[in-house]
């Protein structure tokens, strides 16, 4: 074995492996290559266990030419025919990643094709696995990487490659998990068979695909004006063929030209810059700098568009065509897609090359027969142990799996020892875990959870009415509390989902739907009164005045669609529907009636000012009078005085009379249905019309002061003048808008998720 030498100095054969690692961790390649080269044993030198080899390092860096001079140097020494077992291209990190890997899960085509070779003669590598059973196809796909995604499966075609990680999960859920819904088609369209293929937990990838509500536009929560916006913008159906085509095409292209053909990209689409004379310039920046001010007023007031929303609203569009685009796929067949039917196919596709890894690879058949035939024995088992437990169980260890973190560090302060007493010698830190990671499990996952309820539960309709259509039967299904998709869709304040079902459903289904309860014999009434956990899910309005106005609204939408007895009906807490919603509104009552009594004494403070300043006003005369006659008398100027005084002083004393009224009223919930809001709305637009006619008689009256002497600029002014009620106008306008929905609205909004905000 010959010496490194670096920087002159000769390294005897035991220091220079740790030589080399210090040069590679230090990014000293000058040094590296040489003894690379020369020295084959430092192809295989784990520089550490999470970085792995040089070459891992050299492709973590996105150093290319270093990666090509390095798999060059391997294959030189290796030879070019066939991939040894024992070669450094397969060695691995503490993950199991090789260096394709990598490079896949970054996107570096150019090392890919390196280390695969220019005509695939490396190309098994490609099936080379993780500890987490995932291939560099499976990498690519998890980073979104469609042009290596492309590249990998166009490489792999006669090979069989694996599709799914350990846990069952292929490439298909994970893409539409993370919501890259374009590589999601292009993966459907070079493997069809995935559409139908369960995770080793009977999850679909329809199931998948309806947990995401963003994928679609009933998912969407825009503005009404960015509704507009999102229906002018245009996008295209994504073309599997060209789409694949156009990245192998990218794939083809030379290497060294990469980079160039970015940078001359990014040089075309600058915009050219527009000569204006030089005399404009000023006017020009002026108009800039006013348009600039004004778009950034609206935005902060939410209705701005700037060329962000606008790219963010195409964005938008996109992902709901191609998640509508998705969903038509599956729909081509519906019940394979929906059940998951997989004809005895293994979980993946693969080349067994680790046997250990292999076993953990088993067909659903497989599952299937190993759990009928292990939990009878399992349900013995886990009897026997409880009863065990429970003679054992101290107090210290039930308070720490019930999670009562008071009385743990109680008992922990007063009696040292109790920690000792666990059975097994069992931390007691690992016992509280254990039992948070159970019950987090237990109130999260949900094995009969279809995708139909799903999709109801996530309000996604586009799925739900697809569903219902191919499959009407599904409408029945129910999930582990025994709930059907009213049930769900009514727990979850999915209204347009109920709307849906009630339009399309025949009455006397619906109907039976309806009148169906859950394992706590719990109602729909009883869910829309708010029996569920759903707190994590709010109106899409904000305030709580509004939440509860439309709890109200909610609670009495499904009560007009089950029978009058339901209102009396108890579940299995003996409670009523009615009993339940003034329970659980005690703190959003208290919270509105806050909410509404600070608003209403701010603005009883403007309207009372805004009635002296009318009143003040209506009684003074410009001009003068003659003889008690005003001297102005018949000009339009002082008309439009006189008659904007007069509304400004009636509709500021309204406005005050109704935040007077709201201070002193009852505010009980079923007062937030109609009485208060409407109080509101009247005494914020009374406000609103008192402050804009005190601005008009304003102006009106000081139009006899200027219109000699400033004609010219004196309705820009007036203009400047009204721009503080324009911006109260809008800032004012979502709650506005919000209040009006809130009374008049028939069916509220479907709730939203706070992760959606």
């Amino acid at each position: 074995m010959s010496s490194l030498a670096i920087e002159g100095t000769e390294v005897d054969n035991v220091d220079q492996f740790s030589l080399f690692r210090g040069c590679v961790l230090e990014g000293r390649w000058e040094y590296v290559l040489p003894a690379y080269r020369n020295n084959s044993d430092f192809h295989k030198v784990k520089i550490n266990e999470s970085r792995g080899t040089a070459l891992h390092v050299a492709v973590n860096d996105g150093i290319v030419e270093l990666v090509k001079s390095f798999v060059g140097a391997i294959i030189e020494h290796e030879g070019s025919e066939v991939l040894r077992d024992d070669s450094a291209l397969k060695l691995t990190n503490e993950r199991g990643d090789t260096p394709l890997h990598l490079a896949a899960s970054r996107g570096f085509i150019a090392m890919c094709k390196c280390i695969i070779g220019e005509y695939g003669e490396r190309k098994d590598l490609i099936k080379a696995m993780n500890k987490r059973g995932e291939t560099s196809l499976f990498r690519a796909v998890l980073t979104c990487q469609t042009k290596t995604f492309v590249y990998l499966h166009h490489v792999s075609e006669d090979l069989d490659v694996s599709l799914a990680n350990i846990d069952g999960d292929t490439i298909l859920h994970h893409a539409i998990w993370r919501e890259f819904l374009d590589l999601a088609i292009i993966i459907t369209h070079c493997y069809p068979e995935l559409l139908n293929t369960r995770s080793k937990d009977g999850t679909t990838p329809l199931k998948v695909l309806s947990s995401k509500p963003s994928a679609f536009k009933s998912g969407s929560n825009l503005p009404w004006w960015k509704h507009i916006l999102y229906y002018c913008i245009l996008v295209e159906p994504l073309d599997p063929d060209k789409a694949i085509k156009s990245y192998m095409e990218k794939v083809d292209k030379s290497d060294d030209h990469e980079h160039k053909v970015t940078i001359q990209l990014e040089k075309e689409t600058k915009l050219p810059n527009i000569l204006v004379p030089q005399k404009y310039t000023p006017s020009v920046r002026f108009v800039k700098s006013v348009v600039r001010l004004a778009f950034k007023g609206l935005s902060l007031s939410g209705l701005g568009v700037t060329a962000q929303d606008l790219k963010a609203i195409k964005k938008i569009r996109q992902k709901h065509k191609w998640g509508r685009q998705l969903l038509n796929i599956f729909m081509k067949r519906p019940y394979e897609s929906y059940m998951g039917i997989t004809g005895g196919q293994p979980f993946m596709r693969r080349d067994v090359q680790d046997k250990d890894l292999a076993k953990t690879f088993i067909t659903q058949q497989q599952l299937q027969m190993v759990g009928a035939a292990s939990s009878r024995a399992q349900e013995n088992n886990r009897m026997e142990s409880a009863a065990k437990s429970e003679e054992k169980e101290t107090t210290f260890v039930a308070v720490a799996k019930a999670g009562i973190v008071e009385i743990v560090n109680e008992l922990q302060n007063k009696v040292p020892s109790a920690h000792d007493t666990i059975p097994n010698k069992e931390n007691l830190l690992v016992v509280a875990m254990k039992n948070i990671k159970y019950k987090f499990a237990e109130h999260h996952v949900d094995k009969k959870e279809t995708a139909f309820l799903a999709a109801a539960k996530n309000g996604i309709v586009e799925i739900v009415f697809a569903l219902q259509s191919k499959i009407p039967s599904v409408v029945h299904e129910t999930n582990s509390n025994n709930e059907n998709v009213m049930l769900v869709a009514v727990k979850n304040r999915q209204t347009n989902v109920v709307e849906v079902l009630r339009k399309n459903l025949d009455k006397e289904l619906f109907d039976s739907l309806n009148l169906e309860v859950d394992n706590r014999e719990n109602t729909v009434l009883h869910l829309a009164a708010g029996t569920s956990s759903n707190t994590e899910r709010s109106w899409q309005i904000a305030g709580a005045a509004m939440q509860m106005m439309w709890d109200i609204k909610w609670y009495q939408y499904v009560r007009d669609l089950v029978p009058e007895h339901f209102t009396f009906r108890n579940n299995k807490d003996d409670k009523t529907a009615g009993e339940i919603f003034k329970q659980k509104h005690k703190d959003l009552v208290k919270e509105s009636s806050e909410w509404l009594k600070e608003t209403s004494n701010s603005c009883s403070v403007v309207a009372a000012l805004i009635a002296g300043v009318s009143f003040a006003t209506s009684s003074s005369v410009p001009g003068g009078t003659d003889k008690g006659k005003p001297e102005l008398e018949g000009q339009p100027a002082f008309d439009v005085f006189a008659i904007a005084s007069l509304i400004g002083l009636c509709f500021s004393v309204t406005a005050l009379i109704m935040f007077l009224a709201i201070l002193t009223s009852r505010k009980q919930a079923q007062d937030f249905r109609k009485s208060l809001p409407l109080k509101l709305l009247f005494g914020l637009s009374s406000l609103f019309v008192s402050i804009a006619s005190m601005l008009v008689s304003f102006c009106a009256a000081h139009f006899f002061v200027l219109k000699d002497k400033y004609k010219n600029i004196l309705f820009p002014v007036y203009i400047a003048t009204c721009l503080p009620v324009t911006f109260y106008a809008v800032v004012q306008f979502p709650l506005y808008a919000d209040l009006l929905k809130a009374i008049f609205k028939k069916v509220p909004q479907p709730s939203i998720t706070s992760s959606q905000f």
